[in-house]
């Protein structure tokens, strides 16, 4: 699928949020604040977190180091829903929710599962009731070409069930359309000035996530993210976006790098970043670090005209559970191709 990324617009509210315009009819959007994931991420700013037990990565991930294995598993799970619409079988206009078509779901499903076997993550499922509430969650975003994680009850269509799961959820609006695995490309990308914390990607990242719901309307999504974990889950020491290996470029987030930790107990706020590209260093910079959506996360931002192509190294240094503490590094190298050369 050609590279649309020029024609997005991505705006993002307080926590978790994406107004996204197409190529034809671009939509500004009105954004209200959400309380409640705000004030998950003040709660974990105020407590010291404890220690997290890391693990080896998932043993059913796909092979990273095997250029070959990669572009199978994304020809096989990701592409084909790029192009797959929605199903739904839903109207705005007399507030009937619908369904996002079972083939639609198995591929946001397939993409997202993709993606976090890359990154060394166990698969997650799909809830019925999850599915349900994040398909009335949708409704509500479509119906009023508005995106918000506290919606009014005077909004047309609006549901207790539906408000709710707002709170809960990655929202996207496209325009003209949304595609089955296309969204999941756009949480992961995370694009946009108010995205700097990499919060969508995150939670899709999360590792020990074990259920989220998946709701569409034909331009309108609504992905509930924060539900079921386990402690038992995978837990890798590091969480890289883009990840370390063979690393297809359509999925490259136009510089915006990241990298998770497992302990939670650690922080990137005494963190410091370099990459190299094909042995040569290039600018990056660090945006601030935001605690409060999954794990501990830096985001910096590379070029992005020089990130979707060669070899990378990366190397963070400084990561520390308080300033005086042990220092640990993570150094990675991550290889752009072009899935299906």
């Amino acid at each position: 699928m050609g590279d649309t990324r020029a024609g997005r617009r991505l705006v993002l509210g307080t926590v978790l949020l994406f107004a996204l315009g197409g190529t034809t009819s671009p939509v500004t959007q009105v954004l209200a604040p959400h309380a409640a994931p705000a004030a998950a991420a003040r709660a974990a700013k105020a407590a010291k977190p404890a220690a997290t037990k890391t693990s080896a990565k998932w043993s059913g991930s796909v092979n990273a180091n095997d250029r070959a294995a990669v572009n199978a598993a994304y020809l096989r799970d990701y592409q084909p829903g790029l192009r797959l619409p929605t199903g739904w079988n839903g109207n705005d206009s007399t507030c009937a929710a619908g369904t996002q078509s079972a083939a639609s779901r198995a591929a946001t499903l397939r993409g997202i599962n993709f993606a976090r076997s890359l990154a060394g993550l166990a698969p997650v499922a799909f809830a019925a009731s999850l599915n349900s509430s994040s398909q009335l969650s949708a409704l509500l975003m479509s119906a009023n070409r508005s995106l918000s994680h506290t919606p009014p009850k005077t909004w047309k269509c609006y549901t207790d069930a539906g408000g709710a799961n707002a709170g809960k959820s990655n929202l996207a609006l496209s325009y003209p359309s949304i595609t089955s695995s296309g969204v999941v490309g756009l949480y992961l990308e995370d694009a946009g000035s108010t995205n700097a914390a990499a919060g969508h990607r995150r939670w899709l990242l999360n590792p020990s996530s074990t259920t989220m719901g998946s709701g569409a309307t034909n331009t309108a999504h609504a992905m509930t993210v924060v539900g079921p974990t386990s402690a038992s889950r995978p837990n890798p020491s590091y969480v890289p976006w883009p990840t370390s290996g063979w690393f297809p470029n359509t999925l490259e987030p136009s510089g915006r790098w990241s990298l998770s930790v497992g302990n939670r107990a650690l922080s990137f706020a005494w963190a410091t970043v370099h990459v190299w590209r094909d042995g040569k260093p290039i600018s990056v910079k660090k945006n601030a670090v935001v605690d409060g959506y999954g794990h501990p996360t830096l985001v910096w931002q590379l070029p992005a005209n020089l990130t979707r192509s060669g070899t990378f190294k990366v190397q963070v240094t400084g990561i520390r559970a308080t300033a005086k503490s042990t220092a640990y590094t993570s150094t990675y190298t991550v290889r752009m191709f072009t899935p299906g050369s």
